[in-house]
């Protein structure tokens, strides 16, 4: 079972069903991040808030989704 912390509840209603469940596939591996980018595109990222990778003016975080520890 996967954990999905929201973040922005506003643009969690936005996220297509397709996107989440990339994200739990993504999470199986290491911690994924739904984001809204700049052109309004929601997609799923593997570098998180304060990773030197990420531009963050460019990208809204939407939720964190990892897998489940045991």
């Amino acid at each position: 079972m996967d954990r999905i912390k929201i973040l922005d509840d506003a643009l969690w209603q936005t996220v297509p069903p397709d996107v989440i469940k990339e994200a739990k596939q993504s999470a199986r591996a290491e911690p994924s991040w739904i984001v809204r980018q700049s052109n309004g595109h929601i997609v799923v990222v593997e570098d998180g808030p304060g990773s030197p990778d990420t531009a963050t003016g460019d990208i809204s975080y939407i939720a964190e989704v990892a897998a489940r520890s045991a």
